[in-house]
């Protein structure tokens, strides 16, 4: 019989997008502390931050400043965080005991047109670039565009500036006809860090068979994401781990084990932090939750850092192998990182 608890402590665990880093928790009698004692319970090795993103786009100014302020945070908790910028980082992270923070994005707006940006963000630490967010960008269209244009030759040479310099090249967010045109035209497997199956929940941010197949032809990975609007079976009806975990296992039946991965997209607490962070987000995109809220965000039993258990768990109680268990937590992803990141 297989032990739980020792497989998820022993396992490499990826979680393929999360932003709100530093929102606080609230405290237990087990994790009195409001914050990183809580992620670092909860067995997840590393994580790629989305630092920059576009939901309210960014000027590269802001850019800079908002890495220089988490260059602090790195700073101000050395025996809890370790920034990643290769897989030995990453493995050192595991074996100290520390939360990796991989630094990424989640559209390019910083970017503009001046691809001499590019470079710097990767410079800074930058390991992964989601090319689009929703909209229309220099570089192709989001997955909410609806006429959506294709892949721009400004970012034909991002993919090709990204695939030199060994940043991962994220398609969550992006239109379906961009995102396939960015999978064929890049050199390096690409990944959908938080996404789910568009044959099982009709959502846009969701990928077509098509896109499915496209990514993990290039030896690509698909993070599947709890949001509750992604996984849900009935409109409005909080789907539970069991409704996620559907996802992973329509993926691996159309592509193959290993090309899924996990990418929570930040749980959240029903705290006054939480709160004005939603209203911030659904001001410019009101429906995007599908009306649930801050506590049911997020699928049943796979909601809070506390459960991240629950899905290694569900995994073996699916008939996964140890092995193949192992690879959807986090070691496809880890594959890709170690073959793209130079």
């Amino acid at each position: 019989m297989t032990d739980i608890q020792q497989l998820h402590k022993e396992s490499i665990i990826i979680d393929g997008l999360f932003c709100h880093f530093e929102q606080p928790i609230p405290p237990t009698t087990e994790i009195p502390d409001m914050w990183l004692d809580h992620m670092l319970a909860s067995g997840v090795t590393a994580l790629n931050y989305s630092l920059i993103a576009d939901a309210n786009p960014m000027s590269m100014q802001s850019a800079l400043l908002t890495i220089y302020e988490e260059s602090v945070m790195l700073d101000a908790f050395p025996d809890k965080i370790l920034h990643v910028k290769s897989v030995a980082d990453l493995k050192l992270a595991k074996e100290t005991k520390r939360l990796g923070i991989i630094f990424g994005t989640q559209g390019l707006a910083a970017v503009g047109t001046e691809m001499r940006y590019i470079w710097i963000l990767h410079k800074l630490g930058v390991r992964i670039m989601q090319l689009t967010y929703n909209e229309r960008s220099a570089l192709g269209c989001g997955c909410m565009e609806p006429n959506d244009s294709g892949l721009t030759r400004f970012g034909q040479q991002a993919i090709e500036c990204m695939n030199r310099l060994g940043i991962v090249l994220d398609l969550s967010h992006v239109g379906e006809r961009t995102s396939l045109e960015a999978i064929e035209h890049s050199n390096d497997p690409a990944i959908f860090s938080h996404a789910g199956v568009r044959s099982l929940c009709d959502n846009p941010r969701n990928l077509t068979d098509e896109q499915i197949k496209a990514v993990a032809k290039k030896g690509g990975v698909i993070g599947v994401c709890s949001h509750s609007v992604f996984v849900e079976k009935a409109r409005g009806k909080r789907p539970t781990l069991d409704d996620y975990l559907d996802h992973i296992d329509y993926i691996i039946d159309l592509v193959g084990i290993d090309h899924v991965g996990v990418g929570t997209d930040n749980f959240q607490y029903g705290t006054a932090f939480a709160k004005i962070g939603r209203m911030k987000f659904e001001r410019t995109n009101p429906s995007f939750f599908g009306g649930y809220g801050l506590e049911d965000k997020h699928a049943l039993g796979f909601s809070k850092w506390a459960e991240w258990p629950n899905l290694t768990k569900g995994l073996i109680g699916r008939g996964f192998s140890e092995s193949d268990t192992k690879l959807v937590l986090g070691g496809n992803f880890l594959r890709v990182f170690g073959g793209v990141w130079k």
